[in-house]
């Protein structure tokens, strides 16, 4: 009987020293220090970026990361992004998440970048130095595939006009040159409609300094007008909504989803920015916890909606992302 219930005791002792290892871990894990992950986009305050910080926020809840999420407007050139991401270093960051800035000079800057704390590019890729192609394998990129994005809208086009838009007039208006988003969506847009018998008026590159709006002025109104990112679209959306022309575009906020919902635009291309956000920063906490682990590129999906099916149990949970 004594000899049962001394097993008794040591079996509840180990049990007991089972449950206060376990505190004293959690404890201590609780206390870790977060890391410290910068996130540099232009215009960091404009509501295209919503659903995207909220999949950011959502994953470093989880992943035990402090976002920084540095105050921006315009962001031209990699002297203006270098300024930026050397501020964070006197932070002392850990980590950066970076939209990449327009020109060819700016790979050889992030990737300096890179070789002391760890840099994954969202939203667009980086432009060579040479012959401004994108650069491949460089860095880790989340981001959505820019040409499907442009080739799906052109598509839509042709769909929503019969596949017969022969002799039409379209005019295209692009992102910021130089920058690898704009040439991908323009070249995948003008792929669509390569055999339609269209004729493209204009194709234009917007500016920090000039908006569509203002470049529309020196033409001659079309037939069709797609917008290929969100600036673009939200500024055209009230500059056309009184005209005979129809609206096509690439955009992310609930602005370019209202004129969809108004019949002031007709079909509208939208990234997936929750999931763009939650995978920069599972990728980014994956890389600072074993630095031997190499970030992996992920194609952030994209969608496609018209009026008629903005209410669809689907796109509405799609559009929560952005609340």
């Amino acid at each position: 009987m004594m000899k049962k219930n001394k097993i008794t005791f040591l079996i509840a002792e180990f049990v007991l020293a089972l449950w206060v290892v376990f505190f004293i871990k959690h404890i201590f894990a609780e206390e870790e220090p977060q890391k410290r992950v910068a996130v540099i986009v232009e215009n960091s305050g404009d509501e295209k970026w919503d659903s995207f910080i909220n999949g950011m926020k959502q994953a470093a809840a989880t992943e035990n990361i402090h976002l920084i999420i540095c105050n921006t407007d315009e962001i031209e050139n990699a002297e203006e992004e270098q300024n930026l991401i050397h501020e964070q270093f006197d932070n002392r960051v850990d980590a950066f998440i970076v939209q990449a800035a327009p020109g060819d000079d700016v790979m050889e800057m992030l990737k300096k970048v890179n070789s002391a704390k760890p840099v994954l590019l969202v939203e667009n890729d980086v432009l060579t130095l040479d012959d401004n192609r994108v650069a491949e394998n460089e860095l880790a990129k989340v981001m959505p595939d820019n040409y499907d994005m442009g080739y799906q809208l052109g598509i839509d086009l042709l769909r929503r006009n019969g596949n017969d838009i022969k002799g039409k007039k379209v005019g295209i208006v692009n992102g910021l040159p130089n920058t690898d988003y704009a040439i991908k969506r323009r070249q995948g847009f003008l792929d669509a409609l390569a055999d339609s018998g269209c004729e493209i008026c204009y194709d234009v590159y917007t500016t920090y300094d000039i908006g569509a709006a203002e470049l529309l002025e020196q033409y001659e109104p079309v037939d069709f007008v797609a917008a290929l990112e969100t600036e673009s679209l939200e500024q055209l959306g009230e500059t056309l909504s009184e005209s005979e022309t129809t609206l096509y575009g690439i955009g992310n906020s609930i602005k370019c989803v209202y004129y969809l919902d108004e019949g002031m635009l007709e079909s509208l291309v939208m990234i997936d920015g929750y999931d763009m956000g939650y995978n920069s920063v599972m990728e980014i906490s994956r890389a600072l916890e074993n630095k031997f682990y190499t970030m992996k590129n992920h194609t952030t999906e994209t969608r496609l909606m018209h009026k008629e099916d903005i209410f669809t149990e689907e796109n509405q949970l799609f559009l929560q992302t952005y609340d």
